[in-house]
């Protein structure tokens, strides 16, 4: 039982390490979205339940990231700062022509009643929330976009040495 324990945390551990460490050596950000970041998430949370001796707190986790995943639909950028999240929504909006109200520093309204929300995480981990709530098809169509070459900008950031 053992064997096959420690087995199980080397293939999480393997797995997490192809889906972080290999792009940020590679100096590029991670932007995972919709699966993608709740299945890291759920990696995470199964690894440090390898580690624990009780399951029910993990098994909680993993309900409640399930519900935050289905809910919100968080978009998960790593290895980038706030300012370059925000940057990269500006740049993005720009370049479809979308238009854009900032409501506070980390939150703009899109298009007519879409809101992009930027939260910081932990250093260099930011999440970014797009809620879309258009009346015709021209703006969802123009979300779709904005969302797509937001997807692009970011992952085009290369990160530095710091």
């Amino acid at each position: 039982m053992v064997i096959v324990s420690v087995c199980a945390f080397g293939v999480v551990l393997a797995i997490l390490a192809h889906l972080v460490l290999l792009p940020l050596a590679k100096r590029r950000p991670i932007l995972l979205r919709g699966a993608e970041s709740y299945a890291l998430g759920a990696l995470v949370i199964v690894a440090v339940a390898f580690l624990s001796a009780w399951t029910l707190p993990a098994l909680l986790l993993l309900v409640a990231q399930l519900v935050v995943a289905l809910v919100w639909r968080p978009w998960v950028a790593i290895g980038l700062e706030t300012e370059q999240v925000l940057a990269a929504v500006v740049k993005a909006s720009t370049m479809v022509r979308a238009k854009r109200a900032p409501v506070d520093e980390r939150t703009f309204v899109m298009g007519e009643r879409s809101r992009l929300r930027v939260r910081q995480l932990v250093p260099r981990v930011q999440l970014v929330t797009i809620r879309v709530s258009a009346s015709n098809a021209t703006g969802l169509k123009k979300i779709a976009l904005f969302r797509n070459v937001l997807r692009k900008t970011v992952q085009n950031y290369s990160l530095g040495r710091s």
